[in-house]
């Protein structure tokens, strides 16, 4: 995998998953079409691309245009996030996150410990870029949580639910506006959905804070902590 340039804006350096503002969202028209590997009628895009589907879900049609215009942090450009997820990539320097087979550090807002079973959408994290997200990304500037997970597995997606007859979004319960579907889900839901970001499972997750992880780390005898090669909570 090519390496990804570190960009810096006023000092700060832009996590790999923000969105700069020549990554604006393209408008685009739903529509209702056949999709065969799901079984049936379901959302589309008019124009679609084979780009704009990711393990045969519709996603949202974001271009690629990393470093154009101005970094907007506390925002997510989907693509790159997704990527992040699926290659246990770190979210702010994207550089492997761990090893092969080594245990992960995921970073939430809030306060609520991450534990066994949750749901996130937040890619994984090196230690070193999780005390840069801290203090520099305003969703963090409150309160935050942290974890080493043994395990991260491949669950669903996060995104807008839309109605069959009006091609309309459904309301959401969550905050985000967006509403969380399992791969294991039937594909009725599944033909409905439009994706915006991808959701992992964690498992046996050991709570840290930051200014503790070298001896945390340590402890466990796996957790990288620079970059390097080598009920759901979901903000």
């Amino acid at each position: 995998m090519t390496l990804r340039e570190q960009r810096y804006q006023n000092g700060m350096r832009v996590p790999a998953i923000a969105p700069w503002t020549g990554e604006a969202p393209l408008p685009v028209r739903v529509t209702r079409r056949w999709l065969a590997g799901l079984g049936g009628e379901g959302l589309g895009y008019e124009g679609e691309l084979p780009t704009d589907r990711h393990r045969g879900l519709l996603w949202e049609r974001v271009p690629e245009a990393d470093g154009e215009g101005r970094a907007q942090i506390g925002l997510v450009h989907g693509p790159r996030r997704r990527r992040a997820m699926n290659h246990r990539l770190c979210q702010v320097c994207f550089t492997p996150a761990a090893a092969a087979g080594e245990p992960l550090m995921f970073l939430v807002a809030g306060s609520r410990p991450i534990t066994t079973g949750d749901r996130l959408t937040s890619p994984p994290i090196h230690a070193e870029c999780a005390e840069d997200a801290v203090r520099d990304c305003p969703d963090l500037a409150d309160a935050y949580s942290a974890a080493v997970v043994d395990r991260a597995s491949s669950w669903g997606v996060a995104g807008l639910a839309y109605q069959q007859a009006t091609l309309k979004p459904l309301p959401s319960r969550h905050k985000t506006g967006l509403t969380l579907v399992s791969y294991d889900a039937s594909v009725v839901e599944l033909r409905w959905i439009l994706a915006v970001r991808e959701a992992v499972t964690v498992h046996g997750c050991t709570p840290v804070r930051l200014d503790d992880l070298p001896a945390e780390s340590e402890a466990a005898g796996a957790l990288r902590l620079t970059p390097g090669t080598g009920g759901a909570q979901w903000p």
